[in-house]
Protein backbone atom coordinates (compact mmCIF):
# COMPACT_ATOMS: atom_id res chain seq x y z
CA UNK A 1 0.00 0.00 0.00
CA UNK A 2 1.19 3.47 -0.66
CA UNK A 3 0.85 6.16 1.89
CA UNK A 4 -1.91 7.80 1.03
CA UNK A 5 -3.87 3.97 0.83
CA UNK A 6 -3.03 3.93 4.49
CA UNK A 7 -4.63 7.32 5.34
CA UNK A 8 -7.49 6.40 3.28
CA UNK A 9 -7.49 3.17 5.52
CA UNK A 10 -7.22 5.13 8.66
CA UNK A 11 -10.21 7.14 8.22
CA UNK A 12 -12.46 4.31 6.58
CA UNK A 13 -11.90 2.29 9.49
CA UNK A 14 -12.37 5.38 11.43
CA UNK A 15 -15.90 5.51 9.82
CA UNK A 16 -17.00 1.88 10.54
CA UNK A 17 -16.15 2.24 14.07
CA UNK A 18 -18.76 5.24 14.68
CA UNK A 19 -21.26 3.00 12.45
CA UNK A 20 -20.47 0.00 14.29
CA UNK A 21 -20.56 1.61 17.70
CA UNK A 22 -24.22 2.72 16.78
CA UNK A 23 -25.40 -0.37 15.42
CA UNK A 24 -24.35 -1.82 19.19
CA UNK A 25 -21.16 -3.34 17.69
CA UNK A 26 -19.03 -2.36 20.40
CA UNK A 27 -16.15 -5.61 19.74
CA UNK A 28 -16.15 -4.86 16.19
CA UNK A 29 -15.54 -1.14 16.62
CA UNK A 30 -12.79 -1.79 18.76
CA UNK A 31 -10.98 -3.34 16.20
CA UNK A 32 -11.63 -0.84 14.19
CA UNK A 33 -9.79 1.58 16.57
CA UNK A 34 -6.69 -0.88 16.15
CA UNK A 35 -7.07 -1.36 12.28
CA UNK A 36 -6.71 2.32 11.77
CA UNK A 37 -3.98 2.74 14.36
CA UNK A 38 -2.19 0.25 12.64
CA UNK A 39 -2.67 1.77 9.33
CA UNK A 40 -1.32 5.27 10.37
CA UNK A 41 1.61 3.78 11.68
CA UNK A 42 2.45 2.27 8.32
CA UNK A 43 1.47 5.67 6.91
CA UNK A 44 4.06 7.24 8.79
CA UNK A 45 6.46 4.99 8.13
CA UNK A 46 6.13 5.16 4.83
CA UNK A 47 7.06 9.01 5.12
CA UNK A 48 10.33 7.83 7.52
CA UNK A 49 11.63 5.93 4.81
CA UNK A 50 12.07 2.91 7.15
CA UNK A 51 10.80 -0.72 6.56
CA UNK A 52 9.84 -2.42 9.30
CA UNK A 53 8.14 -5.99 9.88
CA UNK A 54 4.71 -4.84 10.57
CA UNK A 55 4.46 -6.20 14.12
CA UNK A 56 4.12 -4.49 17.51
CA UNK A 57 7.58 -3.93 18.50
CA UNK A 58 8.43 -1.72 14.89
CA UNK A 59 5.24 0.05 16.01
CA UNK A 60 6.22 0.92 19.20
CA UNK A 61 9.30 2.11 17.77
CA UNK A 62 7.62 4.50 15.65
CA UNK A 63 5.70 5.96 18.46
CA UNK A 64 8.96 6.44 20.43
CA UNK A 65 10.37 8.35 17.44
CA UNK A 66 6.97 10.41 17.35
CA UNK A 67 7.05 11.06 20.97
CA UNK A 68 11.41 11.90 20.96
CA UNK A 69 10.24 14.39 17.78
CA UNK A 70 7.46 16.12 19.11
CA UNK A 71 7.06 15.51 22.60
CA UNK A 72 3.74 14.01 22.73
CA UNK A 73 3.99 11.60 25.22
CA UNK A 74 0.41 11.05 25.49
CA UNK A 75 0.84 8.91 22.23
CA UNK A 76 2.15 5.76 24.39
CA UNK A 77 -1.33 6.14 26.56
CA UNK A 78 -3.15 6.55 23.32
CA UNK A 79 -1.28 3.37 21.60
CA UNK A 80 -1.63 1.50 24.56
CA UNK A 81 -5.29 1.95 24.66
CA UNK A 82 -5.60 0.49 20.99
CA UNK A 83 -2.88 -2.21 20.79
CA UNK A 84 -3.62 -3.90 24.02
CA UNK A 85 -7.22 -3.07 25.41
CA UNK A 86 -9.10 -2.38 22.03
CA UNK A 87 -7.36 -5.07 19.89
CA UNK A 88 -8.03 -7.81 22.68
CA UNK A 89 -11.62 -6.76 23.68
CA UNK A 90 -12.41 -7.97 19.93
CA UNK A 91 -11.48 -10.98 20.90
CA UNK A 92 -12.68 -11.61 24.23
CA UNK A 93 -15.13 -8.95 25.06
CA UNK A 94 -13.76 -8.50 28.48
CA UNK A 95 -14.34 -4.69 29.14
CA UNK A 96 -17.48 -3.14 30.62
CA UNK A 97 -19.07 -0.30 28.58
CA UNK A 98 -17.25 2.33 30.50
CA UNK A 99 -13.66 0.85 30.04
CA UNK A 100 -14.65 0.14 26.18
CA UNK A 101 -15.97 3.82 25.91
CA UNK A 102 -12.76 5.38 27.56
CA UNK A 103 -10.35 3.19 25.60
CA UNK A 104 -12.26 4.11 22.36
CA UNK A 105 -12.29 7.66 22.74
CA UNK A 106 -8.13 7.33 23.88
CA UNK A 107 -7.27 4.92 20.49
CA UNK A 108 -9.50 7.35 18.51
CA UNK A 109 -7.53 10.22 19.80
CA UNK A 110 -4.13 8.52 19.68
CA UNK A 111 -5.12 8.03 15.86
CA UNK A 112 -6.36 11.41 14.96
CA UNK A 113 -3.02 12.86 16.63
CA UNK A 114 -1.20 10.43 14.91
CA UNK A 115 -2.70 11.52 11.16
CA UNK A 116 -1.80 15.33 12.07
CA UNK A 117 1.90 13.79 12.63
CA UNK A 118 2.18 11.82 9.60
CA UNK A 119 1.11 14.84 7.63
CA UNK A 120 3.90 16.91 9.45
CA UNK A 121 6.20 14.54 8.82
CA UNK A 122 5.36 14.74 4.90
CA UNK A 123 5.67 18.36 4.93
CA UNK A 124 9.24 18.17 6.91
CA UNK A 125 10.82 15.51 4.71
Amino acid sequence: MTYEEHIEATKTYLLAEGLLIQSGMGMAAAEMVWGAAVQVIDAINHRLGARHSGNNHDRDQIVEYLVDTYGNTDLFAGFDSAKTYLHNHFYTGRLNNAELFRHLESGIDFVNRMVELAEREGAES
